[in-house]
């Protein structure tokens, strides 16, 4: 034997030297993120009566996160997050009021610059990077610097919608803010006619004069013809779409929408292959938040569950064409897929008659606007990569959009930020098996700036604890369109609820907090908390009312003073 140690050491000299010219190979990256699906609404998950098996494939050829949380419960908050690794109240990505989204084009609201992106790092690892869809992050600072567009953000590339898909922008005259205000349009009727008698008595009384009496009429009615305005012209200042800097589409036409957004794709990544760079590709869906739309005569009323069903199943469909081009282009076994949605489904969300619009979030209870309640934020993953993650595998301890920024760091070779606190964990020893144990001790679950629940993993067991519940409307799990953070929405819990969410999903039966063991669980969670709070440092909010309300100079227009044109590239293949 000892005549063979020599061979031994030559072969294990060779299996190093070649390890690391193996290893250190750059994979593609492909993220796709669906708008609003919610856990029960795909096969993998648990739906048999929708069709996904472009998405379920991924899940049989790749791993199944069955305990994958989104940072926030609604678009914006999360997908900072996504970019990031950071939880949104880092970012000023939080809110204090109702507002906790970006909701017009012409805001100045959006992901700071200062922040790092995951496509900032795939650029200094030489890849290309490019976006196709929703970005919903903003668009300007203060003036029409682009500051907060994807290609200031590190990408090289987009082809999207700035904003987000609203019911608006259907063809059925609806508007978002009466589904959560119904009651907004009478009350600023009222507070105009009050104001007017108020001020025509002022005049009556002689105490105002004719001029001073037409001036608070008009300082009365001018913001309330304006808020009016803005909302009824909704589609036409911000269902906008994009190349690069460019306004290409507006409104947005909804005609072969997602046949565009996979062309755009897959062009990017062919593009990509023939100049044999690697390459970060996000792309972003726009289904199926509403308004629901299918851009393919194919899937209209093809499925069990309407408008909804149709369009989950043609959103599939797209994920379909995406994963079968890397096939085409013989990458497959060279590209980390990651497929997520940007929170749980929208169980309020209904339909002009009243049919359901939003999704299905299997066992968990709540839904989207909730970012305590599990529906809102536990959300279907999966990823692939052939040879590294072992097929229909699937990961059960708690993991994060957050850990997407490290994770892929660690896959190109590199290190994630180390001037800022990254939340996220490297989750790929996880998802290869190389190292089954949890990657976070603690999870915490923000509705605006408020923290309303937190996770600690405990071994095999995970415990929640919700400091908030919401006050969800008779016989549903929902409000009116959508909870609020504070207000008649939510009431504190005191003590806390806890739940062993390992055993008991659905969080139904609270555990008895009087007990010595969850006494002693409580105490971790809520000092937890409070060394989360102390490393989060006050930064700028970006929904202050003065970042949230539109700019008359920021406003996009495809010729002005129409605003009106329709993406002639794709006009002319159609």
């Amino acid at each position: 034997m000892k005549r063979m140690e020599p061979f031994y050491r030559i072969l294990a000299i060779a299996l190093f030297i070649h390890l690391p010219q193996t290893t250190a190979k750059r994979p593609n990256i492909l993220i796709i993120v669906a708008d609003d699906l919610g856990y029960g609404d795909v096969g993998c998950f648990g739906n048999s009566t929708i069709r996904t098996p472009n998405i379920d494939r991924l899940a049989r050829e790749g791993v199944r996160l069955s305990h994958h949380i989104a940072p926030a419960a609604l678009c914006t908050p999360s997908r900072a997050a996504l970019m990031t690794g950071r939880y949104p109240a880092r970012m000023g990505m939080v809110s204090n009021h109702v507002v906790r989204v970006n909701i017009f084009t012409s805001a100045s609201s959006g992901l700071p610059s200062n922040e790092i992106t995951i496509a900032e790092l795939a650029k200094d690892h030489g890849y290309a990077t490019g976006f196709v869809g929703k970005w919903h992050l903003g668009l300007h600072c203060l003036t029409r610097d682009f500051c907060h567009h994807p290609l200031k953000q590190g990408f090289d590339y987009f082809y999207g919608i700035p904003l987000t898909n609203l019911k608006d922008f259907g063809s059925e005259p609806n508007r978002a803010i009466d589904a959560k205000y119904p009651w907004v349009n009478q009350a600023l009727a009222a507070g105009v006619i009050t104001s007017s008698l108020f001020f025509f008595a002022l005049w009556y009384l002689q105490v105002l004069s004719v001029r001073g009496f037409v001036i608070a009429l008009i300082c009365v009615s001018l913001p309330v013809y304006i808020f009016d305005w803005l909302f009824t012209n909704n589609k036409l200042i911000n269902a906008i779409l994009m190349r690069n800097y460019e306004v290409v589409e507006q409104p947005m036409v909804f005609t072969n929408l997602t046949q565009r957004l996979v062309n755009e794709g897959n062009a990017f990544m062919e593009q990509s292959v023939a100049s044999e760079r690697p390459f970060l590709l996000v792309m972003s869906w726009i289904q199926v938040h509403t308004v629901l739309y299918n851009s393919k005569k194919d899937f209209v009323g093809r499925s069990q569950h309407g408008e909804y069903g149709d369009n989950i199943e043609e959103m599939d469909w797209s994920v379909g064409e995406i994963i079968n081009s890397l096939d085409h282009l013989g990458i497959t076994n060279e590209t980390f897929v990651y497929f997520t949605s940007d929170n749980g489904g929208h169980v309020e969300e209904t339909g002009p008659g009243g049919s359901r619009h939003g999704g299905h979030n299997g066992v968990f209870r709540g839904g989207k606007g909730q970012g305590g309640s599990e529906g809102g934020i536990r959300v279907p993953t999966v990823a692939r990569f052939p040879g590294r993650i072992t097929p229909s595998s699937e990961v059960s301890s708690p993991t994060s959009f957050m850990d997407i920024l490290p994770s892929l760091a660690s896959l190109w070779g590199g290190q994630a930020p180390s001037d800022r606190l990254i939340d996220g964990r490297n989750m790929i020893p996880l998802l290869t098996g190389m190292n089954p144990n949890p990657i976070h001790d603690y999870l915490f679950h923000y509705c605006g700036n408020h923290i309303h629940a937190a996770r600690y993993t405990d071994g095999s067991d995970v415990y929640k604890v919700h400091y908030f519940t919401y006050n969800w409307l008779p016989g549903s799990e929902g409000c009116a369109f959508m909870c609020d953070c504070s207000g008649s929405s939510v009431q504190s819990q005191n003590p806390p609820l806890l739940f062993n969410i390992a055993t008991d999903p659905g969080e139904r039966s609270p555990l008895d907090v009087t007990s010595s063991k969850h006494q002693r669980i409580l105490s971790l969670i809520g000092a937890a908390v409070q060394e989360h709070r102390s490393s989060v440092e006050p930064v700028s909010s970006q929904y202050s009312i003065s970042r949230l309300i539109p700019l008359p100079w920021l406003q996009p227009c495809c010729n002005f003073p129409k605003c009106m044109c329709r993406d002639t590239f794709w006009l002319s293949k159609e």
